[in-house]
């Protein structure tokens, strides 16, 4: 096996393959997908704004998205002050999830939060 690789492969018994130049052209090759996601776009209706709700859980923030009736259950406004002006953080459900909130952000962060009832 040794000897096979010192001495190599004989010449007319390699394997010859052609080099192919590959021409990219990125408009044509993307054109499928392109009119495919329009096509799916179409069919899916106009867009809508929906807004997000942010939640914290285990100190990772979640980002989902929300329907009405959550949207009306909503009370309190969490608004932290800066610089630059005022910045809200939030909404929750009742004064007791704001006030955890709030006390937390002025235990790690040193941060003052208002509790703003909408």
């Amino acid at each position: 096996m040794a000897r096979a690789f010192r001495s190599g492969v004989e010449t007319k018994k390699k394997v010859r393959m052609p080099l192919r130049h590959r021409v990219w052209q990125p408009i044509r090759d993307l054109r499928s997908l392109t009119t495919r996601a329009q096509r799916t776009g179409k069919g899916m209706g106009p867009l809508v704004e929906v807004p997000a709700l942010v939640r914290i859980e285990d100190e990772h923030w979640i980002f989902e998205r929300i329907d009405e009736s959550t949207l009306n259950r909503l009370s309190h406004r969490l608004i932290v002050a800066d610089e630059h002006g005022e910045q809200t953080l939030g909404v929750t459900e009742n004064f007791q999830v704001a006030l955890q909130v709030a006390k937390r952000m002025a235990e790690v962060e040193q941060r003052v939060v208002m509790i703003q009832p909408l």
